[in-house]
């Protein structure tokens, strides 16, 4: 694969409603939609680069927020990914990173560059147009995310209420014999704090996060400190803590974006630090009767996309079945390791 180029594109959302635009016919990625943006100039940060490109394209001014997902993608130029302006060249291939951010309006009134048409789609009306290829994982991602944050928004003082007193001693042994006393764990994905509230009780520093502000203003109500909300895509911790909780909540990521989430995890471990992560067993995935996005596996399927991702040493994997509300749940668990670097 060449090197990347790195690219911006702005998921614009108004009124519950997303911003689509389609290339012109006579354009690379001709008749395709695309989330807007484009490609990042030297120097420029990706907040920099969309409000640039936004006001190029679209003469619209904007205010950028929050990271949501990125996508790697190869394009060939002799397929209709690469129609127009690159028609007739062959065997020629560009690779982009294409990294979507949430984008709010200043200004409302568009005028029309690089695009012939725009629509304003619903959550429900986001698979109804054309995307480019590349946008495609970025459009799940984002409907993922929504039906999470949709769910916990609604819920989040009796799902606290629901698993506060679930029973997590036997899974708190196996992680914590691997961490020294007093470590530093990010509860990463903190729900309630239950988890959070057992290691400070036993005398660990930790740092709480969760992508919900909803949750997270439940959790710090438990723990007496002060709960970041961040997506886990949009972690940036460098060798920070020995230890990283993840219960039952990566399981809320795309399959398309836990490889860059695992590698943030691993960059975020100091060495030898752990890592527990849990997910719903499953092959799919699949949304539950509450509307909320998960990503299911196997243990051969979670240890492979592990290791494709990161160099982090499987120290076990193995399921169980655990009561959940009126029936069970099969789960897989995950311990995993940062090597000692020289």
């Amino acid at each position: 694969m060449s090197e990347p180029i790195n690219v911006c594109a702005g998921v614009i959302i108004h009124h519950n409603k997303v911003f689509a635009a389609r290339r012109k016919p006579h354009l690379h990625m001709g008749g395709f939609w695309e989330l807007p943006g484009g490609k990042i100039d030297h120097g420029e940060t990706p907040q920099q680069c969309l409000a640039r490109e936004l006001k190029e394209e679209l003469d619209i001014e904007v205010v950028v927020h929050e990271f949501i997902a990125e996508n790697t993608h190869c394009y060939n130029d002799n397929n209709r990914e690469d129609s127009g302006e690159n028609s007739g060249q062959t065997n020629s291939k560009k690779t982009v990173r294409l990294m979507a951010y949430r984008v709010s309006l200043v200004t409302h009134t568009m005028s029309l560059t690089d695009h012939d048409q725009i629509r304003w789609l619903s959550f429900n009306e986001l698979h109804t147009v054309d995307w480019a290829p590349a946008d495609i994982p970025l459009i799940d991602a984002l409907l993922a995310q929504q039906s999470v944050i949709a769910f916990y928004q609604q819920h989040a003082a009796s799902y606290a209420q629901e698993t506060l007193t679930l029973d997590m001693r036997e899974h708190y042994r196996h992680f914590l014999q691997h961490l020294p006393a007093s470590a530093h764990i990010l509860d990463l994905g903190c729900g309630s704090g239950r988890d959070a509230r057992y290691f400070l009780d036993n005398g660990y520093e930790v740092t709480a996060l969760d992508g919900s502000a909803e949750l997270a203003a439940q959790a710090e109500v438990l723990l007496g400190q002060k709960v970041l909300v961040k997506l886990f895509q949009d972690i940036t911790f460098e060798q920070a803590f020995e230890g990283i909780w993840a219960c039952a909540s990566l399981l809320h990521c795309p399959k398309t974006q836990l490889p860059s989430v695992f590698n943030k995890v691993e960059q975020a471990l100091r060495q030898q630090g752990v890592l527990y992560a849990s997910f719903k067993w499953g092959e799919h995935e699949s949304c539950d009767e509450r509307g909320r996005f998960f990503s299911n596996f196997t243990v051969e399927s979670l240890r492979e996309i592990l290791t494709m991702s990161t160099s982090l040493t499987v120290l076990r994997c193995w399921e169980e079945v655990k009561p959940l509300r009126n029936g069970e749940q099969r789960w897989v668990n995950l311990l995993a390791q940062r090597s000692a670097e020289t």
